[in-house]
């Protein structure tokens, strides 16, 4: 089904002034409508066709004002014909009108293209890295979201705004989300990575933490020939393995796990082996003064060319994942969502997420013009860059414009980070904030006791 795509002279004029015009190469409308007709989706013609919209989405994730006023004074400011005919409910309508996997598939898209960009340059023995975690992010209280996603449970009983569970696969290197999932706070992040492990080629490692270390997820992916390294999980005895294993060299023995009766009935899956083998390393170091051990599981059981130092190594990398998450709940604000239905929540997340890889793709193309590493390079810098860049950049058009592109990936670059590696900072703030007591309740049931 072809997408209708033909537009008025104005609305043409519309989409000439791009919003984050700094990312055109990277979100066009081209290839947004492109995706559209492939989704069979079908839209009239409007001022906020589906370019526009993702557009604006991503302005949004980008941009510090999270307020729809916020995006449609931007978008007024490009052009004339918009500056009092597009109201916050016609936004959130042609948000609701955009297919329900476009989102989604222009994430990939973004992930494919800094794949094919950097990617083989951050392989480990010839085999890309994914890393695997999970958070939790929160959203107004309406009955739709609480009913969709459900209340955490804590301490001082039941939380005053709905939880969603969050499991996201980044690149390592590349610090691109690959895939994510997002559902209702009581499930699992083992039963979202299940729902995503299918898609991870076969022959990658993947870094995991302890919570990862199931017998299910390491047997599954040693069937599509997917190496694992993940701390072991707290329920497992390593002195118990150890006496059933056999030592293979200093501090690493091969030992066996057996699955339990009680979870091949849960799993209910034929395919799963009764047992397999795996590599149990143990890992002393020194924190703040004292001795202590961790002990990694992985399955890459070859001692000669996966050697122990080289996995510890490899397994420090993990901390990356941290990162990113750290990038877009915290820069990116998406740690509490502003958005009141369980769709519109799915769109706010991918767009944050969409926003998320096309930010690494400009800090990717600055690090290969100034030869600058690319994990050095400041992520809110990056996004600060872009925004005040892309006003420029939209009334600009052939060579002047790529001479403003270039002046951009330098000053991108020029916003680095200091590598402290092995850095420990303790949780606190010196600053000490004013404090009200909490709102346990509705604010106008509040008014309505001071009345």
């Amino acid at each position: 089904m072809n997408g209708i795509d033909s537009a008025a002279e104005s609305h043409q004029q519309f989409q000439s002034t791009l919003q984050v015009a700094a990312l055109q190469q990277h979100l066009s409308d081209d290839e947004i409508h492109a995706v559209c007709r492939q989704l069979g989706h079908v839209w009239r013609d409007r001022q906020l066709p589906p370019g526009v919209t993702v557009r604006s989405l991503v302005y949004r994730s980008l941009h510090q004002d999270k307020s729809i006023r916020a995006v449609l004074a931007d978008l007024a400011s490009a052009s004339q014909d918009i500056a009092c005919e597009v109201t916050d409910s016609a936004w959130c309508q042609a948000r609701s009108r955009l297919p329900e996997d476009l989102m989604d598939t222009l994430v990939r898209r973004s992930d494919c293209r800094l794949y094919d960009m950097v990617g083989q340059q951050y392989f480990v023995w010839g085999r890309p890295i994914f890393l695997v975690d999970g958070t939790t992010v929160s959203m107004p209280d309406t009955p739709d979201l609480a009913e969709e996603f459900g209340y955490a449970d804590g301490q001082h009983g039941q939380g005053r705004f709905p939880i969603a569970r969050m499991t996201f696969i980044t690149r390592a290197g590349v610090e691109s989300v690959f895939d994510y999932r997002i559902g209702p706070y009581r499930q699992s992040e083992e039963t979202q990575f299940h729902q995503m492990r299918d898609d991870i080629d076969c022959g990658a490692i993947v870094l995991a933490d302890r919570k990862f270390c199931s017998f299910n997820i390491l047997a599954k992916l040693c069937q599509k020939d997917i190496g694992m390294i993940v701390p072991l999980h707290q329920r497992r005895d390593p002195l118990k393995l150890i006496n059933r294993g056999k030592a293979i060299g200093k501090d690493q023995w091969i030992v066996t796990f057996d699955l339990a009766p009680r979870l091949f009935k849960k799993y209910d899956d034929p395919s799963l082996p009764k047992q397999i083998s795996v590599r149990l390393i143990r890992v002393r170091y020194r924190k703040n003064g004292k001795r202590k051990q961790m002990w990694l599981v992985t399955t890459l059981l070859d001692t000669q060319r996966y050697q122990r130092r080289d996995i510890i190594a490899l397994y420090r990398k993990r901390w990356g994942i941290e990162t990113r998450i750290g990038s877009v709940k915290t820069t990116l604000e998406m740690g509490v969502l502003r958005s009141k239905t369980a769709a519109a929540v799915a769109t706010e997340a991918a767009a944050t997420i969409l926003a998320h890889n096309l930010t690494w793709t400009v800090i990717h193309q600055a690090a290969q013009q100034t030869d600058t590493p690319a994990d050095r390079i400041s992520f809110a810098g990056a996004i600060k860059t872009i925004l005040s860049f892309s006003h420029s950049l939209r009334v600009t058009s052939g060579p002047q414009r790529a001479g403003i592109y270039v002046r951009m990936l330098d000053h991108v670059a020029a916003h680095t980070n200091l590598d402290r590696p092995g850095r420990s900072e303790p949780r606190m703030i010196r600053r000490v904030k004013r404090q009200y007591p909490d709102l346990k309740t509705t604010r106008q049931r509040a008014r309505e006791g001071l009345s």
